[in-house]
């Protein structure tokens, strides 16, 4: 197992996430939904990590903040992925110019507020477009929110929801809304074979009525996001995966450990003495700690960006290193995350398809955090710029 980042060795933490691996594979097994860990985490102040250390958090660095998420991955990667959009929205408050409103939003995140997304919608246009058929309107004097999004992983745990919404003049607004506001309906449909209860369903909102004071900003549809941003998120995911990694071989080591009896053409009689199965168990800690090493080197491109973003300094030198680098972990990590997956069976005899020992658990999530964006489009885009000097796509999923 890899070193535990600095937040994770703290005693308290430590307690959480041992209490939290403790039940994960059962509630996967079980289609449980985490809500009393996804709560224990918020109230443990671990979803104010990146605060300033003055305003109630830990000052947490983008790598700080994934070296965290890779062990609450390793704990349940359900429970960290619930959490992916709060902490980008986190760092999106301390960004905020006015400091009325980064002060009450830093509050709700100090107070241990969730907050969930709802930005995705399906359609004729292209994933990471720009369209947006959800709509913030002026009605007799109120402003109304209407639409339906998808893939709101997060918003069934959240106290709060970013919602990505049309406004006049062809602009995008970041608008929060409150989880339980009146005709906001969150919808427990996500049916993934993997990260199950993740809440990655279906939002519906039907005149849902907005204070003026909850539409964070809005932006001119066609202009990308804040440097960082898109990044940090993509990065988040590959965070999960290199959690999931260390207990892929966990579970290998423990497999091995606990095998009784071993083939008769097997080179010893002991399995726990059995140099093939010590060398895959080997080979899979090493896969482990790589993609872990990966994930936080591209981290700190990642807080290069937003550093030079903070003081005003140019970025897009720094915001092509970050993007190539998180890019690169990508289409590394999903190849060979999802061989060890396949290689842990290796290790056990027919007994490790028990659905029981529930080990498939990590294949089927790693295979469909991959999905979130094809590899292969990526890896294109890499050769494109390299070849050609082709620049690289803007979107939400690059």
């Amino acid at each position: 197992m890899s070193p535990a980042s600095r937040t994770a060795a703290e005693p308290g933490v430590a307690a959480l996430l041992a209490e939290i691996a403790a039940g994960a594979a059962e509630r996967e097994r079980l289609d449980v939904s985490p809500f009393e860990q996804v709560a224990a985490v918020a109230a443990a102040g671990l979803g104010a990590l990146s605060l300033p250390v003055d305003e109630g958090g830990r000052g947490a660095s983008v790598r700080e903040v994934l070296a965290f998420v890779v062990d609450l991955a390793e704990a349940d990667p359900i429970v960290a992925h619930v959490l992916r959009t709060h902490y980008s929205q986190v760092l999106g408050f301390l960004r905020q110019p006015d400091p009325d409103v980064r002060r009450r939003w830093v509050d709700e995140v100090r107070a241990g507020k969730v907050f969930g997304n709802a930005i995705s919608e399906t359609g004729p246009s292209a994933a990471g477009g720009h369209e947006f058929d959800t709509r913030l309107d002026e009605v007799d004097g109120r402003l109304v929110l209407n639409g339906t999004k998808y893939y709101s992983t997060g918003t069934l745990y959240a106290d709060w929801i970013a919602v990505a919404a049309r406004v006049p003049e062809d602009r995008v607004a970041t608008v929060m809304v409150p989880a339980d506001r009146a005709g906001v309906d969150v919808v427990d449909d996500w049916d993934g074979m993997g990260q199950g209860r993740t809440g990655t369903g279906t939002t519906r909102f039907t005149d849902v009525a907005v204070e003026p004071g909850d539409v964070l900003g809005a932006r001119p549809r066609l202009e990308p996001r804040p440097p960082g941003d898109v990044a940090f998120l993509q990065l988040y995911l590959h965070a999960l995966v290199a959690g999931i990694l260390r207990s892929v071989a966990t579970d290998a080591a423990g497999v091995v450990r606990s095998r009784s009896r071993t083939f008769e053409h097997a080179p010893v009689p002991q399995a726990v003495d059995d140099p093939i199965l010590q060398e895959t168990v080997g080979r899979l800690s090493a896969t482990a700690w790589v993609a872990q090493s990966t994930v936080l080197t591209a981290a700190d491109a990642i807080d290069a960006v937003m550093e030079a973003w903070a003081k005003g300094e140019p970025t897009d030198e720094l915001l092509l290193a970050a993007s190539l680098a998180h890019v690169s972990v990508k289409v590394h990590l999903d190849r060979v995350g999802l061989e060890a997956a396949t290689a842990l069976f290796d290790v056990g005899g027919a007994s490790a398809s028990s659905r029981a020992r529930n080990l498939d658990r990590h294949w089927r999530n790693i295979r469909t955090i991959t999905l979130h964006n094809p590899a292969s489009y990526k890896a294109a885009a890499i050769g494109r710029h390299l070849v050609s000097g082709d620049p690289l796509p803007v979107n939400g999923y690059f």
